[in-house]
């Protein structure tokens, strides 16, 4: 689990991959700033996508911080070194006013 304070520390980080891995109809509300949206039930399916990125820090999130936790077990089985999951997931990035970009 990764506390916000040390993901926005990460993700100011140009090599840093964020990932969504809420459901569409979750999203409205706004993602976080350059987040790539690969819902939950994709992941697996469309994982190739993120082949180029697995030597990078990889911050997933989903609305509590519990789904992304899955999707993390996911990419570091598939490989991927550096595999972080957002505590509190994007609840916990409102909470701490931090801006959401809308689609």
């Amino acid at each position: 689990m990764l506390p916000v304070s040390n993901a926005v520390r990460l993700m100011n980080d140009d090599k840093t991959v964020v990932i969504d891995v809420r459901d569409d109809s979750e999203i409205d509300g706004g993602v976080i700033q350059g987040a790539k949206h690969i819902p939950l039930a994709d992941l697996t399916t469309r994982i190739g996508e993120l082949d180029k990125f697995k030597s990078d820090p990889i911050v997933v999130y989903c609305k509590t911080g519990n789904r992304s936790g899955g999707a993390c077990k996911t990419l570091t089985t598939a490989g991927f070194a550096n595999v972080n999951n957002l505590e509190g997931g994007i609840m916990a990035w409102e909470t701490a006013s931090l801006p959401l970009t809308k689609r």
